[in-house]
């Protein structure tokens, strides 16, 4: 090789060197300046109603109308059932007019105790006769209590004639038909509807043992656990559901032979697209502090 080529080879190298340099570098700074992408595990997971509540009766009646229809979306108060109620009117009625009876028992004895005080402070009476009249005041006393009592319990049984939604949700079929008298063997052992709510919904999952060991951390508490995690769904289709959840039950144990733990995550459902029933996987990733 001539002094020619050998000087031309030395000028290349001193040229790339100095390239090759920058160039790492270059790919250093830009791999700094991405943000490690988190770990994310994904396992199968089941919707699942957040609550459920169950419409059941609370007395022997005739049901004489049913307000709702399977399947409807009711919120919380809405009418559902409606059972005879002319007998508890008039059992309302009858505690009433007994409640007047006692409360005008009541001003008459104490009529008769103000008065045989006045005759005790001019000793016209005995100390027995004062004692006496405040014996029937307060006996008058007990009986206008219970008479209100009665009243009350009267105006219970008048209200639970009407059934009403306990928590806002769909609810499914009626279980009995317009026309039935539930007896109280009945009612202790059915029901009249059930009613889940699905906004917010659950989604239960069986977690890897990985997910508590990701990072090699470990968090001892539901509520840290919510905090630092951040859960996602993958719908049937491969979707993404938009919004995200946050855990909100656990299970203290795993199980022997799948090594996985169940947990429940609860997710805003405005739309109602989920449903109880309804595979998805579940998403899992700790959030970037």
């Amino acid at each position: 090789m001539s002094a020619i080529e050998i000087d031309s080879l030395r000028s290349l190298r001193l040229r790339i060197i100095p390239t090759f340099a920058v160039a790492c570098l270059m790919i250093q700074a830009a791999a700094a300046q991405q943000p490690a992408t988190p770990d994310v595990l994904e396992y199968k997971g089941t919707v699942a109603a957040a609550r459920e509540a169950e419409v059941a009766p609370r007395l022997d009646g005739l049901l004489l109308k049913i307000n709702f229809t399977a399947g409807q979306l009711v919120k919380k108060g809405d009418l559902l059932f409606e059972f005879a109620s002319k007998d508890k009117e008039l059992s309302v009625a009858v505690a009433q007019a007994h409640l007047k009876e006692a409360e005008a028992q009541l001003r008459l004895v104490e009529v008769k105790l103000k008065n045989a005080q006045t005759l005790r402070t001019r000793n016209v009476t005995s100390q027995m006769q004062l004692l006496e009249a405040e014996a029937q005041r307060d006996l008058a006393a007990a009986k206008a209590d219970e008479a209100r009592a009665n009243v009350q319990l009267a105006d219970l049984a008048l209200q639970q004639t009407k059934l009403y939604a306990p928590i806002s949700g769909i609810i499914g079929r009626p279980l009995v038909n317009e026309g039935a008298y539930i007896t109280k063997e009945a009612r202790d052992q059915s029901r009249l509807a059930t009613i889940v709510q699905l906004d917010p919904i659950h989604v239960v999952g069986q977690a890897p043992a990985a997910m508590y060991f990701q990072r090699g951390e470990t968090v001892p508490s539901i509520e840290q656990i919510a905090e630092r995690r951040e859960f996602g769904i993958v719908l049937p289709n491969s979707d993404k559901y938009p919004h995200k959840g946050r855990l909100a039950a656990g299970s203290y144990e795993f199980d022997v032979a799948t090594q996985t733990t169940q947990i429940a995550v609860e997710f805003p459902n405005p739309d109602y697209l989920l449903r109880p029933g309804l595979n998805v996987t579940l998403q899992s990733l700790i959030r970037a502090k």
